[in-house]
């Protein structure tokens, strides 16, 4: 797998894209950054209101009523942010792809949201089994899984356990292309934290989007001669999601 074919189909397609990435990722960071604000002012609250009271017991009442509606504002965000992250992935993929996208994708799965957050909970609980054994079967298990939110973005109506299972299998034997893939960012990364986070702006769709052209080269094997960039059957339909 050539990874400078993928990272140069990536700032091709981000330069033929409108609107440009780096505005779809900015309204999508700063939607995840309100939602974290949201959780916290709400959570410096409820902590507040309980030092209020002089009386223990008062306190303590207060404490536990504030605690419901942080827990279910706290679920809500989870959702948002889940379906939220399932959107720029799918937009990704449309970039990649040469299609019409824009800022409406992130809120393309707001309906699937149950089921977005289920295959992210799932995920992350067996890469959290696995790492119990150890650190490294803990990491393999997370680029085992990595492709499982392209194949649910594609067709939401696939299942959870369908889109881990193909992804394990599409993941067999190119985990450490994936993982080397990844070191080659790593002077992105560097230069996100020497701005303080001011280039994720760029660093972020431009790597997602190199990660979208990683799994239509694993998917479809093939690499299309037109400007590029993948070719596969089918396609995204109108509705923003793939159909085989």
């Amino acid at each position: 797998m050539d990874r400078l074919q993928l990272k140069s189909d990536a700032r091709a397609a981000m330069s033929q894209a409108n609107p440009h990435p780096v505005l779809v990722t900015l309204v999508y960071l700063v939607l995840l950054f309100a939602l974290q604000m949201l959780v916290s002012m709400i959570s410096g609250f409820s902590s507040l209101f309980p030092a209020l009271s002089s009386d223990p017991e008062s306190a303590e009442l207060i404490a536990m009523g504030m605690s419901i509606p942080l827990l279910l504002i706290s679920i809500i965000s989870s959702f948002v942010q889940t379906f939220l992250q399932m959107g720029y992935t799918g937009y990704t993929l449309r970039v990649i792809n040469r299609q019409e996208s824009g800022i409406s994708d992130l809120f393309a799965y707001a309906r699937y949201f149950l089921k977005v957050w289920a295959l992210y909970f799932v995920m992350g609980l067996f890469t959290i089994l696995w790492s119990l054994l150890f650190l490294i079967p803990g990491i393999v298990a997370g680029y085992r899984y990595c492709l499982a939110p392209y194949l649910m973005a594609e067709n939401p109506d696939r299942g959870i356990m369908e889109c881990i299972n193909e992804s394990k299998a599409m993941m067999n034997g190119h985990k450490m292309e994936r993982f080397i893939l990844d070191l080659s960012f790593i002077p992105w990364y560097l230069l996100v934290a020497v701005t303080c986070g001011i280039a994720s702006v760029y660093v972020s769709p431009y790597t997602e989007i190199t990660g979208a052209a990683f799994f239509n080269s694993i998917r479809y094997n093939t690499y299309g001669q037109q400007g590029g960039y993948y070719q596969q059957p089918g396609g995204f339909q109108q509705d923003g999601y793939y159909q085989q």
